[in-house]
């Protein structure tokens, strides 16, 4: 049974629509962005890059498009900027329908997530050295209720509480998992 559905999409753009992103004032941290990707091939999906192993930060580790805002250009162009540049996805057929929270991450970065629906297949061209392969997840798969697993994970000497989605051989956690999880709430809403 498929839960996500093209009247489910509309009734996510309306909750986006209508929920304000919590913006952080922190300007000791970096503005950085990313993109959300829902694709729709046989069903919606999310799409998720992983990182290059030989990236100084966040080697191998699952992520969506993103990275940090360039001088002159808002949150939405510096997140389909990113997107195009690492994967492929052309700014022009991204339609941003909504942001979710600023987060800020351990690594110094202030962090805008933007849903976008992307419209026509894409051919995906990755970033050779920053990204090493592109993967789509279904939303369905996702929407499973065992998920996420939560688990606690060290850092600098604290333990702090991650959301792990599992799906074939990727774990996606981390500060994608938060995002994911923040998404997947408003997404659950719309069902």
């Amino acid at each position: 049974m498929t839960r996500f559905d093209d009247a489910a999409l509309g009734r996510l753009r309306v909750l986006l629509q209508r929920r304000p992103a919590v913006e952080i004032d922190a300007p000791q941290y970096r503005r950085a962005c990313v993109l959300i990707p829902l694709v729709c091939n046989d069903g919606w999906s999310l799409l998720f890059s992983r990182r290059s192993e030989n990236l100084a930060a966040h080697s191998g580790q699952i992520a969506f498009p993103g990275g940090a805002v360039e001088p002159g250009e808002s949150l939405a162009e510096a997140a389909t900027r990113e997107a195009e540049e690492e994967v492929g996805i052309p700014a022009r057929n991204v339609e941003i329908i909504g942001r979710l929270d600023d987060v800020v991450t351990n690594s110094g970065f202030l962090v805008a997530p933007f849903c976008g629906v992307i419209h026509d297949p894409v051919d995906y061209v990755l970033q050779a050295g920053e990204v090493d392969e592109v993967f789509e997840v279904p939303l369905e798969s996702l929407l499973d209720p065992s998920k996420p697993e939560l688990r606690y994970v060290s850092f600098r000497d604290r333990q702090y509480p991650a959301y792990v989605y599992r799906h074939e051989h990727h774990e996606i956690w981390g500060l994608t998992g938060r995002m994911l999880k923040a998404f997947l709430d408003l997404v659950w809403m719309a069902l």
